[in-house]
């Protein structure tokens, strides 16, 4: 089981039963003690669950409904990995693209340097790292900020500081959500203004978002669906879905 799966799965048991032994978990898992031990320890450190002697419990707070990135990275991965490589194709040779960070904007960066000459901008440490242990041939500036350690990505004013000097064609935004009259929405209230500066400072907006994003709710609106340029989903988005957005003007592309 490959090691992002396995620790998704580790993860919802130990939210579905409170609590849970090593033990439990390494039979569950089918892996060594010592392997379950290594998982606790860093997503203890992450703030995914508390570790305790012997095994782990469940962690509550305000940000407990959000879907953790270990947990996202294995989600709908085959839809995102082509709604990746489609919005790939949109980029321009020799263009400025803002990537946030996500884990669907994520499996973008294994195609980024089949497109010539561009630079990403970035705000997510993770996206900074992928790209530069991948290519060489893509150039790339990293926002300054304050670390959102369970994201790895950086927010606050610097963030928003360093993007008056730079200029983005386009913006892509793994969604959280995506309401086809409300607009973008976000998990995080802390990432919300951090968010809608990256946005300001792009030409255009595109949206990624798989189908399970369009049932998510949320109170946070990121940005408003008269600033979305692009969507780029899967084929098994709801039909009504999609005709309400390109009702908007807005331009859908079902991978």
């Amino acid at each position: 089981m490959l090691s992002e799966k396995r620790r998704s799965k580790l993860l919802h048991h130990v939210r579905d039963n409170g609590s849970v032994s090593v033990d439990d978990l390494a039979e569950l898992l089918g892996v060594s003690v010592s392997t379950v031990r290594r998982d606790l320890d860093e997503m203890d450190e992450r703030g995914l669950l508390r570790r305790v002697h012997g095994g782990a419990i469940a962690v509550g707070g305000a940000e407990s409904a959000e879907t953790s990135i270990t947990e996202r990275a294995v989600h709908n991965l085959e839809e995102k990995h082509r709604i990746a490589e489609e919005a790939v194709g949109l980029i321009e040779p020799g263009s400025t693209i803002l990537l946030t960070g996500g884990s669907t904007t994520a499996q973008m960066v294994p195609y980024l340097a089949s497109v010539p000459d561009i630079t990403v901008v970035t705000n997510s440490i993770a996206i900074a790292h992928g790209i530069g242990t991948t290519t060489e041939d893509v150039q790339v500036l990293v926002l300054g900020g304050l670390l959102r350690n369970v994201e790895l990505s950086l927010l606050g004013h610097l963030t928003t500081q360093a993007l008056a000097d730079i200029h983005i064609d386009r913006a892509f935004f793994s969604a959280y959500g995506l309401d086809p009259d409300y607009g973008m929405l976000g998990a995080h209230l802390a990432e919300a203004e951090t968010d809608r500066n990256m946005i300001a400072a792009a030409r255009h907006l595109v949206v990624l978002a798989d189908h399970s994003k369009f049932d998510q709710r949320s109170a946070v609106r990121i940005a408003p669906v008269s600033r979305i340029g692009t969507v780029v989903t899967d084929t098994h988005t709801p039909a009504e879905a999609v005709a309400a957005l390109r009702a908007r003007d807005i331009v859908v592309i079902q991978a």
